[in-house]
């Protein structure tokens, strides 16, 4: 095994207890996601990383989501050059090399009880790592995010305020976008991991509509550690890819046959308010043609037709889940209230295996189990990505 943990120490720091050495492992992994064009992106994250103030172990991974003729071992020596402190892991993700199928590499591959997906161009600031272990602590979340700003100006870029949001005990309750998103790997992985059918949009979406439904609240910490969001990077699948159109499109039609939103109701009103007045516009432009976006949805249809069976399957696991709120739903504090009540009995197990903390009592291994199961139960039929290192 790599040593693997900051400012260049052995990966099983030693300390003297009772005479004896004992070894502390490393309980945080930072996951990175990155593409040939951005490693200039992903070196200046690197190098804040490996300034922020903390002295815990951690590991980085990062996964180089395309292909390449160069060996792995040269392209791994050519990105932990860029912060030679930092204990860097690299893996090479050519057979499935969407974002979705990067994130699942990176769930995959994270052998820590801790984990933070951060993209590739931001940078961190800030006591980062104790503002997120601090509210995973104190606060039975799902996920937490720090708020990010426009490149070095005090212009905040995410969570918008305009974004429907609940303010709680110092915690903004509301989907965390992507950015950084940290948590649980296990919790991650008995949820279900990352939905096989977001490619290239809304994976972070789906998850943190799961995670909800699931009774696990997900929020953002805003007064403490932040990032820079440096919007230059090229090849954003956000802003400029090539296709994003159908992308976005596909998103949102699984999205809506996997949680029962295809009918237009009280329910689902945000959901379809949003599709119209955002999601469209943001990638067929200001006014969509409708012979545009039904040409989009006619090139979808075959890929529909294979992927039905699985998303029929997802969509009757759904209905077993403890919420059922519906894609966007804004919630209100009554709502948020009972989800934070339900999650300080559900989030104890892995709390607990993590923090000293007396007062969060061990749920029953039966419950634990039973999500593990729904979480199986609802990729049995996806898409397995592959890793090749």
């Amino acid at each position: 095994m790599r040593s693997a943990v900051a400012w260049g120490t052995p990966v099983m720091a030693s300390v003297v207890a009772n005479g004896s050495a004992i070894a502390t492992s490393p309980r945080w992994t930072f996951t990175m996601l990155t593409i040939p064009s951005r490693v200039e992106y992903l070196g200046r994250l690197l190098q804040s990383l490996a300034v922020l103030p903390t002295g815990q172990p951690f590991e980085v991974v990062i996964v180089y989501n395309s292909a390449t003729d160069e060996e792995p071992m040269a392209v791994e020596q050519r990105i932990r050059a860029m912060a030679p402190s930092l204990p860097v892991r690299v893996y090479i993700n050519s057979t499935d090399p969407t974002i979705g199928g990067g994130r699942r590499v990176q769930l995959s591959v994270c052998r820590t009880p801790l984990v933070a997906f951060i993209d590739d161009d931001l940078t961190l600031h800030g006591d980062v790592l104790r503002a997120i272990e601090d509210t995973l602590r104190t606060r039975p979340v799902g996920i937490v995010g720090l708020p990010s700003y426009e490149e070095d100006t005090d212009t905040r870029f995410k969570p918008r305020d305009s974004t429907p949001h609940v303010d709680v005990d110092g915690i903004r309750y509301m989907p965390v976008q992507g950015m950084l998103v940290a948590g649980y790997r296990r919790l991650f992985s008995d949820i279900g991991g990352f939905n096989p059918r977001r490619q290239f949009w809304g994976e972070w979406t789906e998850f943190n509509l799961r995670m909800w439904r699931h009774g696990f609240p997900t929020g953002y910490v805003l007064d403490r550690g932040f990032l820079r969001h440096w919007h230059k990077a090229p090849e954003s699948p956000t802003r400029n890819m090539s296709g994003r159109e159908q992308h976005v499109l596909w998103g949102l039609m699984c999205t809506a046959l996997e949680y029962d939103a295809v009918s237009i109701n009280e329910a689902t009103d945000a959901f379809w308010r949003l599709a119209q007045d955002r999601y469209l516009q943001y990638s067929f432009g200001e006014q969509p043609s409708p012979k545009m976006l039904l040409a989009s949805v006619l090139e979808l249809m075959p890929r529909l037709s294979r992927e039905f069976p699985a998303i029929h399957a997802f969509a009757d696991d759904a209905k077993r889940h403890p919420f059922h709120f519906k894609p966007f739903e804004p919630l209100d504090e009554a709502q948020v209230r009972t989800v934070i009540a339900h999650a300080e009995h559900a989030v104890a197990p892995y709390r607990a295996s993590l923090f000293d903390d007396d007062d969060v009592a061990p749920l029953p291994q039966k419950r634990t189990g039973w999500l593990r199961r729904i979480g199986k139960a609802m990729f049995a039929r996806g898409v397995q990505s592959q890793v090749r290192a």
